[in-house]
């Protein structure tokens, strides 16, 4: 067996959102400088990417390659309970049939932007079709609050939106704001294999392979795939790599509308006590442009305050004080509905998990939390953008002294970077010393180097 880095779940410039500058000789770039071997080619069922990948891969051995890195047919869903799926298929002959029989279900498959179809089937229907043409799937970002199979108001289980064709999924895909040790909470999880994946947008470091699996296959092709997923005659995932979950946009509970994140700590004394629950709802402590604080003076406080938020129950307060500000200045301002608060990724876990603790079953491989190279080095640059020249520049400085990123981030020795800035980071990182700004509404959570 040889070890490969794959990255099973990426889009194409055929789909709304996603860099037009993608092309396999980018995703090619990027994926040496990351040292991944193996990635998905996304959007597949849409006509112009899927002819452009068929003028410029090469088809040898069974395997589809640009250069030396090679590229499994796939592409995602969504279906009509708005789950979104991770679909891998043998060849180009599969996802022309796949188009074929998915048109009558989708409004325009052949558009310019129909990289991501929505498809009018159920959950099931869709694992039928996909097994029909020879493919394997499994639902994409599986805990993120929109678009995923658990997320706030929808299923607990699989079986509950498979109804039986959950024993035909051939994984999970975690998403950015969860890993295995929140994942492995749920005992309905124990027997399916986790896949940690970018879905990337963009062709950049930033968001290719910014999780990846490591994968003991024979050679890197849509059957060795499949046994790994099934966990067949010794192919298996061996790591998941992935975004620490506190840096993922959708780890903690957001407002709907202005997007601040939610902060909920447990303190009690006397000025919590008088503050956390007033007859006009909870009050938070304190609210800025980022975040809104709610400081609870027990356990059951905080639990009781989250169930309310699950219920759709519990309003923003920073848009009701805005709302009520401009309404004191506009005497004739319509009324507006105050938006609710929604679960992020970890709270949802807390309310359908089945352990306090992550229980892995023996088959479950280790799953590395990681702070991507580009982030280590925006923060060291000191600005916002990770696409900032400075940004850039020093990271391709960083991969052509050391080698790809995940040599750096994961196996080279600290003594050997001459960085004292980058190894101290990383060396943090090794040793879980680092402090996390937590993401959620669409915001990517942040490291903290105030304690190194």
């Amino acid at each position: 067996m040889q070890i490969y880095n794959a990255d099973l779940h990426i889009h194409s410039p055929y789909s709304i959102a996603v860099s037009q500058n993608m092309n396999l000789e980018t995703l090619y770039n990027t994926a040496m400088k990351k040292g991944l071997n193996i990635l998905s080619t996304g959007d597949i069922t849409q006509p112009d990417w899927r002819k452009y990948l068929k003028e410029n891969l090469e088809f040898r051995d069974g395997m589809y390659f640009y250069k030396d890195l090679s590229f499994i047919i796939g592409t995602e869903l969504e279906d009509n309970e708005s789950i979104h799926h991770v679909i891998l298929l043998p060849d180009f002959s599969a996802a022309e049939k796949l188009q074929e029989i998915l048109a009558p279900y989708v409004k325009n498959i052949i558009g310019r932007w129909a990289g991501r179809p929505h498809v009018n089937k159920n959950p099931a229907e869709i694992v039928e079709i996909i097994e029909n043409v020879g493919g394997i799937c499994g639902p994409a970002h599986a805990f993120t609050p929109f678009k995923s199979i658990f997320r706030q108001g929808r299923y607990q289980n699989l079986a509950e939106a498979y109804v039986g064709a959950e024993k035909k999924l051939a994984f999970l895909e975690l998403g950015l704001s969860a890993d295995t040790n929140l994942a492995d909470r749920m005992e309905s999880l124990k027997n399916i294999t986790f896949l940690s994946n970018s879905d990337a947008h963009s062709e950049g470091a930033q968001s290719l392979g910014r999780e990846f699996n490591r994968m003991e296959l024979e050679s890197p092709s849509f059957d060795e795939i499949k046994k790994a997923c099934f966990r067949r005659k010794n192919r298996r995932v061996s790591l998941n790599v992935g975004l620490e979950p506190k840096l993922g946009k959708y780890f903690i509970m957001f407002c709907r509308k202005c997007r601040r994140r939610i902060i909920t700590l447990i303190q009690n004394n006397e000025e919590t006590q008088n503050t956390y629950l007033l007859q006009s709802g909870w009050k938070p402590s304190k609210i800025d442009a980022d975040f809104i604080h709610y400081n609870f003076k027990n356990k059951k406080n905080k639990a009781d305050f989250l169930k309310s938020c699950s219920n759709g129950d519990i309003i923003c307060k920073a848009c009701e004080s805005e709302i009520k500000e401009k309404q004191k200045v506009n005497k004739k301002s319509k009324k507006v509905t105050i938006p609710k608060l929604k679960l992020g990724v970890s709270e949802r876990v807390n309310e359908i998990a089945t352990w306090s603790e992550p229980n892995h079953p023996d088959h479950r491989p280790p799953y590395l939390d990681i702070i991507p190279l580009v982030e280590i080095v925006r923060k060291i640059c000191g600005v916002k953008n990770s696409k900032a020249k400075s940004v850039i520049e020093m990271y391709d400085d960083l991969i052509k002294k050391y080698g790809s990123e995940y040599g750096i981030l994961i196996d080279l020795p600290i003594d050997k970077l001459q960085e004292n800035n980058v190894a101290e980071i990383i060396s943090a990182f090794r040793e879980s010393k680092i402090t996390f700004i937590p993401g959620g509404g669409g915001t990517f959570g942040e490291i903290s180097l105030d304690e190194l």
